[in-house]
């Protein structure tokens, strides 16, 4: 495994994690639900556009988005 691939890696479990966090903020009432969406929405762009490419490859999110 390339270090590239192994800090794709890391960054996806702490973009998954934020977004963990950032709902338990919103449920418990620190962050508005529309603060909190737009950040869990950077958070999965970023794993999407960025980091799912670097691991997997483009042709397999090309296949989920595209069914």
């Amino acid at each position: 495994m390339s270090l590239a691939t192994r800090i794709a890696k890391v960054r996806l479990s702490y973009h998954a994690s934020m977004i963990d966090l950032v709902n338990a903020g919103n449920q418990i009432g620190l962050i508005k639900d529309e603060k909190a969406e737009r950040i869990n929405r950077d958070h999965v762009m970023t794993i999407m556009t960025d980091i799912l490419p670097r691991i997997y490859g483009q042709a397999l999110i090309d296949a989920l988005v595209n069914g």
